[in-house]
């Protein structure tokens, strides 16, 4: 996405979403929970949005935690 100012983890369910937030938060990378945005079509209304910079870091926890999410993808967020 064009003029994106973050990236937005998405989950297909609320406990791997839960999971995400969790393994994020014990790691210290810096994150919001977020309602997933109606762009993304996922079967789960919880995302994780992080910043530029952070997303490699999330993505290595996750996948060292083995937690399941269905991607990751640039958003442009307005609140930010």
């Amino acid at each position: 996405m064009n003029g994106s100012n973050c990236y937005i983890v998405l989950f297909n369910s609320t406990h791997q979403a839960l999971s995400g937030e969790k393994a994020l938060k014990e790691a210290g990378v810096k994150h919001d929970v977020i309602n997933t945005p109606r762009e993304f079509s996922v079967d789960c209304g919880i995302s994780l949005r992080v910043a530029p910079g952070l997303k490699d870091r999330a993505v290595s926890v996750l996948d060292a935690r083995g937690v399941v999410y269905a991607g990751v993808e640039p958003y442009r967020s307005r609140w930010l």
